[in-house]
């Protein structure tokens, strides 16, 4: 390709009838001049060209970092998604298990509680029978001693002296001692019939008795 140097430095060879050298050379001066122009406007487009590329395989290769990236963050996300159902239906899965183990083990020790309670009430039931069947044979214990004692003392008190008893004894023994010897005094002469006052007066004491 030629430069503006090469046209500029051109040289033509001279005949008799050429052109205007003068001409030429002004013509050869513009053509120079635009040439150069566009020349360093071609090297312009060129340098801008190739940036343009530069950017372009920039632009092209962030274009694929980011379909890339795009790519995997919907495979992460579908990943995530998958694991999280994953996730929760084994949380599921385990959370109905544990709670299916905890109401199982919840019935198992209610009903360990209430056969113990049943066992500890048939103790205290069989401990209160036994209580009761002894206070009921101390209570006739008791009361067998007691009719027992009660019927010593009354046979004691019936064996006991009654003073009131004797006391009319006494004053009937000195009645008696008193008519008797009246009677003495009086019938000494009747033995018989002091004799026959005695016996009366016996009579009336044993009714007394």
């Amino acid at each position: 390709m030629l430069t503006p140097m090469d046209i500029h430095n051109k040289d033509f060879k001279r005949s008799f009838r050429g052109y205007n050298e003068d001409e030429i050379d002004d013509f050869l001066d513009k053509v120079v001049n635009d040439y150069e122009k566009l020349f360093r406007e071609n090297d312009r487009l060129k340098e801008d060209l190739a940036r343009a590329q530069k950017d372009n395989e920039q632009y092209q290769q962030l274009e694929q970092n980011l379909k890339d990236t795009l790519l995997v963050a919907q495979k992460t996300a579908e990943e995530v998604t998958s694991n999280a159902r994953k996730n929760a239906e084994e949380t599921r899965e385990n959370t109905a298990k544990e709670c299916q183990n905890k109401i199982q083990e919840a019935e198992m020790n209610a009903a360990k509680i209430i056969e113990d309670a049943k066992a500890k009430a048939q103790v205290i039931v069989a401990e209160y029978d036994r209580l009761v069947r002894e206070k009921n044979n101390f209570l006739r214990k008791v009361k067998i001693t007691m009719e027992s004692e009660l019927a010593i003392i009354n046979e004691t008190l019936s064996e006991l002296p009654d003073p009131e008893k004797e006391e009319r004894e006494k004053k009937a023994m000195g009645t008696q001692a008193e008519a008797l010897q009246k009677a003495l005094s009086e019938h000494q002469a009747v033995p018989y019939e002091a004799k026959e006052l005695g016996e009366e007066e016996s009579d009336e004491e044993k009714q007394e008795d």
